[in-house]
């Protein structure tokens, strides 16, 4: 299996990133520098990841003024179920979280540990969107500890996408979601103190909350 250029994954994870609603239609992105600091690559790999992302009409570079959000890309057009997506999470995160686990640092747990009351706040103002798109930043970002690429693209590939788990979220009870978030933060408790088994056991444990979840609450087809 060909290795994924460091260009095509930061498109990807840009792209991901419009469709979670990181940034919104005009709104204008960090700069080059700040992006290649926060995906741990160089300007040019982002530069070109953003003119690429410019070809297809998605972002707008104006000299001097920045680069900005031009268009919105179209959420995941494969044929893949929220179902499927959850399944195949399931397989992958459990082992990504356990490698993490073991190379984490503190200061890298920080960043963790500011996503959990963002989701938190999320669920308790009912804004399901913000929380499980705090869900979803939460793996991709301990993926990112791994400092491997193929893994990071891995993950991204097969994460479900935030519009499918809004829904699914959405028609659940609050006591369904607290049970999503004490979940989460089983992980978070167990990366902290280094249990790279528990935090496993915590990922598979989550997972496996929502892959039961898609399969009460969607419909046949798994959307």
């Amino acid at each position: 299996m060909p290795t994924i250029s460091k260009q095509k994954r930061i498109e990807r994870q840009l792209e991901q990133d419009l469709i979670e609603g990181r940034w919104k239609l005009h709104e204008r992105l960090p700069a080059e520098r700040k992006l290649a600091e926060i995906f741990k690559v160089n300007r040019n790999t982002v530069r070109s990841a953003i003119c690429a992302l410019a070809g297809r009409g998605l972002l707008e570079t104006v000299h001097g003024s920045g680069t900005s959000v031009r268009a919105l890309p179209a959420e995941h057009t494969d044929s893949f179920t929220l179902l499927e997506r959850v399944s195949a999470s399931l397989l992958l995160a459990p082992a990504i979280i356990h490698a993490s686990s073991l190379v984490i640092r503190p200061s890298q747990i920080l960043r963790l540990e500011r996503l959990l009351p963002v989701a938190g706040a999320a669920l308790r103002n009912n804004d399901i969107k913000g929380f499980a798109q705090a869900q979803a930043s939460f793996f991709v970002e301990a993926a990112r500890f791994i400092n491997n690429e193929s893994i990071n693209a891995a993950l991204a590939a097969f994460l479900p996408a935030t519009r499918p788990v809004v829904r699914l979220l959405a028609s659940c009870g609050l006591q369904e979601n607290e049970s999503l978030f004490a979940h989460l933060a089983r992980i978070l408790s167990a990366m902290r103190h280094a249990d790279a088994g528990e935090a496993s056991s915590a990922a598979r444990a989550y997972f496996t909350f929502l892959q039961k979840l898609a399969e009460d609450k969607c419909d046949p087809a798994g959307k």
